[in-house]
């Protein structure tokens, strides 16, 4: 073991200007010699200019992550992944790739290949802050059966979501949408993943969270199977 980072160095470009869920749940979940590389963007208010904005930090920290050589880099923010429209977003890759001289993620793709991979077909979608447009979803062909925003709109307010909010927003998806298959979390910056094995054994749905995506696409795409109990059916069987 030379470097902390033996198995794998992630890069991680991070929405909020204050991050703080996101690296404390990578890493409880991440195997020993992972290790995670992160410059903050500039969402707070979590506008559209912010958002424009963001890219534009994002493609230039990847340029450094690749120079400091990470064995591959996400683009994070859904929602900044898509200022280039859903259809453009592998186009958005391979330039990004070409660019920075390393693989590139997006949280975007990361939860649209997880969600395949656990055969969601009926999909119900939660918010951190309002219940939001999903039509990004439909496009991949899922149907989103039902959506719910947990009331935490500001970026500097997602750490203090209660962890008992996803469980409870979960339940109520679930009694509300008897046919639904997987309970999706959008935003890897707010308390999900502690919920998930608990979850899915109690609803008998998938439950796939935003940093759990993340996090399984950015391990396997690094060549790392370990399978991770406690953390959902995605990072354990998957």
């Amino acid at each position: 073991m030379s470097v902390y980072g033996y198995r794998a160095r992630i890069g991680y470009t991070s929405p909020p200007v204050v991050t703080e869920v996101f690296p404390y749940e990578f890493y409880r979940i991440v195997p020993e010699g992972v290790t995670l590389g992160v410059t903050t963007l500039a969402i707070l208010d979590v506008t559209a200019d912010e958002m424009q904005q963001s890219m534009q930090i994002s493609l230039r920290a990847v340029r450094e992550m690749g120079k400091a050589g990470m064995n591959l880099a996400v683009l994070g923010g859904l929602p900044i992944n898509l200022t280039v429209g859903v259809d453009n977003v592998d186009d958005l890759i391979s330039e990004t790739e070409q660019a920075a001289g390393i693989p590139i993620a997006t949280s975007f793709t990361s939860q649209m290949h997880a969600l395949r991979e656990l055969g969601a077909k009926r999909v119900a979608m939660v918010n951190p802050g309002a219940a939001g447009n999903h039509d990004f979803m439909e496009k991949n062909g899922f149907e989103v059966v039902g959506s719910q925003g947990a009331g935490w709109p500001l970026a500097n307010d997602w750490g203090k979501v209660p962890i008992d909010t996803a469980r409870t927003i979960a339940r109520n998806l679930a009694e509300t949408h008897p046919n639904i298959d997987t309970i999706h979390f959008l935003c890897p910056h707010w308390a999900t993943n502690s919920v998930i094995d608990e979850l899915e054994q109690e609803l008998g749905v998938n439950v796939l969270t935003a940093s759990q995506a993340i996090i399984w696409e950015s391990l396997r795409r690094c060549g790392i199977d370990d399978r991770l109990p406690g953390w959902g059916r995605l990072l354990r069987d998957h």
